[in-house]
C-alpha cells in the first residue's frame, strides 16, 4: 500500500505541532504496551494473561526480526530517499515490530481484560498511524505487525492454560512482597 502510506506521510512537515505528537506516539506510546502488562500482572489473580502477554511479546518481536531478515522490505524513508521525522536504522521495514509487540499484548489480554485489550488496540492504532507518518514504515508493515502479534497473544494465551495449576506455589512470595493481589478480582 505505497499509496495510502504516501499519503499518510505527506500530512508530516505541514505542523510542527502534529510532527511532534507523531514522533512521540511513534517512538514512545509503545510503552503503553508495557504498563498493561503490569497491570495483568498486578491486578489479576491468575498469572495466566501476565505470562502469555510476556511470552507472546517476546515471540512476536523475535520472529519479526526472523520475517525481516529473511524477507528484507526497505523502509519509506530509503525506498523514497527522504529523511525521516525520527532517526531510525536502514534497516527491514517488514513487520513493525512496535506494532507486533502491542498486537501480542492485545491478544493475550483479550480474554479477561477487555478494556485494557482495546485501550492498548486503540494505543496500537495511533503508533501505527505514527510509524507511517514519520516514514519509517509502510501501511502493510504495522499490519503485519499488529497482525503477527496478535496471533502470537492468543496462541500464548492458549498455550498457557496450565499457568493457573503450576503458578500458585509462587504467588504467596509474590503477595508478601506486595506484587500480585490477595484475594480480590482483578478487572
Amino acid at each position: 500500500m505505497p499509496d495510502l502510506s504516501n499519503l499518510i506521510h505527506s500530512l508530516a512537515g505541514h505542523s510542527t505541532v502534529a510532527d511532534t505528537v507523531a514522533r512521540f506516539a511513534a517512538d514512545d506510546l509503545v510503552y503503553f504496551a508495557i504498563f498493561v502488562v503490569a497491570l495483568l500482572f498486578v491486578r489479576h489473580l491468575s498469572l495466566r494473561p501476565f505470562l502469555a502477554a510476556v511470552t507472546a511479546t517476546v515471540f512476536a518481536v523475535g520472529l519479526a526480526a526472523v520475517i525481516g531478515a529473511v524477507y528484507y522490505v526497505p523502509r519509506p524513508f530509503v525506498s523514497e530517499h527522504f529523511t525521516a521525522l525520527v532517526q531510525h536504522a536502514a534497516d527491514a521495514s517488514f513487520p513493525s515490530d512496535h506494532l507486533a509487540a502491542m498486537g501480542s499484548v492485545v491478544g493475550a489480554a483479550w480474554m479477561v481484560a477487555r478494556r485494557l485489550a482495546l485501550a492498548t488496540a486503540a494505543a496500537a492504532l495511533v503508533v501505527a498511524f505514527a510509524r507511517v507518518y514519520v516514514g519509517v514504515h509502510w501501511v502493510t508493515d504495522v499490519a503485519a505487525g499488529f497482525l503477527l502479534g496478535l496471533v502470537c497473544g492468543v496462541v500464548a494465551w492458549r498455550l498457557y492454560v496450565f499457568a493457573d495449576q503450576w503458578a500458585p506455589p509462587f504467588d504467596p512470595v509474590l503477595r508478601k512482597w506486595h506484587l500480585r493481589p490477595g484475594t480480590r478480582a482483578g478487572g
